[in-house]
């Protein structure tokens, strides 16, 4: 469950579905439901601090729900409230300062996020490793990264990459072409162009996206 789809909670929607997720978002601008309707599983048209029309999309059987609205504080807050009242198990909220994230972790959001500082991350991750298309910090030491696998990668598991990178870390999805391998087997086997998603501490998606001892042996 998304609610606003401005730039920040739209992106969220599209990547979320590229994923492979069932999606229902909520705006209040006409426009932003029709372009949604495109991606997403349900999208309506409504207010996102409506306690009755959050009840009749069933938001409480969602496993996430996130607070996209950032430019009405009020509304943001009451959402978020709701959300959790509602009995989504995991609550994440868009946050414009450090005294509104404070406000939103009092009232229950699991995690805060702040888009414009996040963005940061992501640009610095970029640079740090090249080859990550794109990062989502979830701490300050760990996120989530996509990457398309390397040349040295393909014809090896999952458990002979763990192995060779030592990396306490773990794919969530392969992306095969148009199929998604969700929570692959250790024993999957990685193809020419597999995208791989991983989640783990920094400094270990750094060690398993590079593994230059897997480059060098495919060199010899």
């Amino acid at each position: 469950m998304i609610i606003g789809l401005g730039r920040f909670g739209s992106s969220v929607a599209r990547t979320l579905h590229d994923l492979g997720y069932e999606v229902t978002a909520i705006d209040l601008d006409e426009r932003n439901v029709e372009e949604a309707s495109e991606y997403v599983a349900l999208a309506a048209q409504g207010d996102g601090t409506d306690e009755e029309l959050l009840r009749s999309l069933e938001v409480g059987r969602s496993e996430v729900g996130i607070v996209a609205q950032g430019r009405n504080l009020e509304a943001n807050l009451i959402s978020t409230r709701l959300l959790k009242k509602s009995g989504v198990r995991w609550v994440v909220a868009k946050s414009t300062s450090e005294l509104h994230g404070e406000l939103l972790s009092l009232i229950g959001a699991d995690r805060v996020v702040f888009p414009e500082r996040d963005e940061g991350n992501r640009l610095a991750h970029a640079i740090a490793v090249p080859s990550i298309n794109d990062y989502i910090s979830l701490s300050t030491t760990s996120g989530i990264a996509k990457f398309v696998a390397p040349d040295h990668f393909t014809g090896r598991t999952l458990s002979q990459l763990h192995d060779a990178s030592d990396a306490k870390l773990s794919v969530l999805v392969i992306k095969r072409g148009n199929t998604l391998i969700t929570s692959p087997s250790f024993g999957e086997v990685i193809q020419p162009g597999d995208e791989l998603v991983v989640v783990g501490p920094d400094r270990d998606i750094e060690a398993f996206v590079e593994l230059e001892i897997l480059a060098r042996d495919r060199e010899q």
